[in-house]
C-alpha cells in the first residue's frame, strides 16, 4: 500500500506540472500559485521553476513548525519537480510547435489544466505521503481557523493572485476559475481518491 500511495503522490505531482504547463501555453492566466511565482520571477529576472523551488522551500520552513505531519516524500518530489518539469515541457512544446493562437484550442488547454490540477492536488493530498508546500497552506489555515477546506483554499488562492498581479503577472479566465473554484474541484476529487486509497482514517493532524 505504501508503494501505491507514493505512486499516487508522484502522479499527482506530474498532473500538477502538466496543468501549469497547459495554463502557461494557453496564455489565459495561470493558477494562483503560478501567478504568484511568475510575478516574483519576472521581478527578480529568474526562471519560473527556480523561483517556485525557492518559494516552496521558504513555505516548507513555516510548515515544519506549523504542521510537520504535512511533510513527506511527496512534498520533496513536488518542490523539485513541478516548476522545473513545467519549464522543460513549455520550452519543448514551444520549440516544436510555437505558440498557440487559436482561442478554441487555448480554452481546451485551460479546461484540461483545471481538471489536471484538481486531480493532481487531490491525488497527493489523499495519498497522505506529504503535500506540496502551497497546498499545505489552506490545510493549515482550515485547521487553525476552524473553517472548511474549500473556503480556506479560496482565501489563500485569492491572496496570492493579488500579490502576483501587483508584481506584474497577467490575469485571465484561468486565474479567476482556479482562484475561486479550485478548492471545490479539489475537494470533489479528494472524496473520490479517499475511497480509492482507503485513507479516510488518516489525517494530517497538527503535531504539537
Amino acid at each position: 500500500m505504501k508503494k501505491i500511495k507514493i505512486i499516487y503522490s508522484t502522479l499527482g505531482t506530474l498532473f500538477i506540472a502538466l496543468a501549469v504547463t497547459a495554463f502557461r501555453l494557453a496564455s489565459l492566466g495561470t493558477d494562483p500559485y503560478s501567478t504568484f511565482n511568475l510575478g516574483f520571477s519576472m521581478l527578480l529576472n529568474m526562471e519560473f521553476g527556480v523561483f517556485l523551488t525557492i518559494s516552496s522551500l521558504l513555505m516548507l520552513i513555516y510548515i515544519f513548525f506549523a504542521n510537520r505531519a504535512l511533510i513527506g516524500i511527496g512534498t520533496i518530489i513536488n518542490i523539485f519537480l513541478v516548476g522545473n518539469l513545467s519549464d522543460v515541457f513549455v520550452n519543448f512544446i514551444k520549440d516544436g510547435f510555437g505558440t498557440f493562437e487559436g482561442l478554441a484550442f487555448r480554452l481546451i488547454l485551460s479546461a484540461l489544466g483545471v481538471v489536471s490540477m484538481s486531480m493532481g492536488a487531490a491525488l497527493y493530498i489523499e495519498a497522505k505521503e506529504g503535500v506540496a508546500p502551497y497546498d499545505a497552506m489552506p490545510i493549515i489555515l482550515s485547521d487553525k481557523a476552524g473553517i472548511s477546506y474549500r473556503l480556506s483554499r479560496v482565501i489563500v488562492d485569492v491572496s496570492l493572485v493579488i500579490i502576483g498581479f501587483s508584481l506584474g503577472a497577467g490575469l485571465g479566465i484561468n486565474t479567476v476559475i482556479t482562484a475561486f473554484f479550485l478548492g471545490p474541484f479539489i475537494q470533489f476529487f479528494r472524496n473520490i481518491f479517499e475511497k480509492d486509497l482507503n485513507t479516510k482514517a488518516l489525517r494530517y493532524a497538527t503535531k504539537k
